[in-house]
């Protein structure tokens, strides 16, 4: 009978195996740690939601920048509302908001201590931002809506 080599018959070395183990071990660490990194950096944009008021002031800058204010109209109090009939002031907000490029998000950042009524945003159009107020009346519909330059 022939022999093999001793170098054939050899189980692997106990250094090389627990390289492999290591190597595995490194691999579910990694994984869940560059998850995490992630998040941290990219997580803001990702974990974001638009609150109920964020969404009102949205869709509110939507329709002007649309110079359509129908899609919201039933957002507004009566008092107000009658002001949407204005066409000439609804299409001057539009020019002013539509020069700003395409919009990108409405972010609310309402200072602390403000009246529960009373809520600011940044809007972010493609090229420039926007300040909006937004002020509700007690039954939660718009009182008051201004747009104007965001201050910088």
């Amino acid at each position: 009978m022939k022999q093999l080599p001793p170098s054939y018959v050899q189980p692997p070395s106990a250094g090389a195996a627990a390289g492999a183990r290591a190597a595995g071990s490194v691999r579910k660490f990694a994984v869940p740690v560059v998850i995490a990194i992630a998040l941290i950096f990219g997580g803001s944009k990702l974990l974001h939601r638009e609150n109920s008021y964020e969404k009102l002031a949205t869709d509110v800058t939507k329709a002007l920048a649309a110079n359509d204010m129908r899609p919201v109209e039933k957002e507004f109090n009566a008092i107000t509302r009658a002001k949407l009939a204005d066409r000439g002031k609804v299409g001057t907000l539009s020019d002013f908001v539509n020069a700003e490029g395409a919009l990108e998000s409405v972010k609310e950042d309402t200072p602390s201590g403000s009246n529960p009524n009373f809520h600011h945003f940044v809007a972010s159009f493609k090229n420039g931002k926007r300040a909006e107020d937004l002020t509700v009346d007690n039954d939660g519909k718009i009182a008051d809506f201004h747009v104007r330059p965001a201050a910088e």
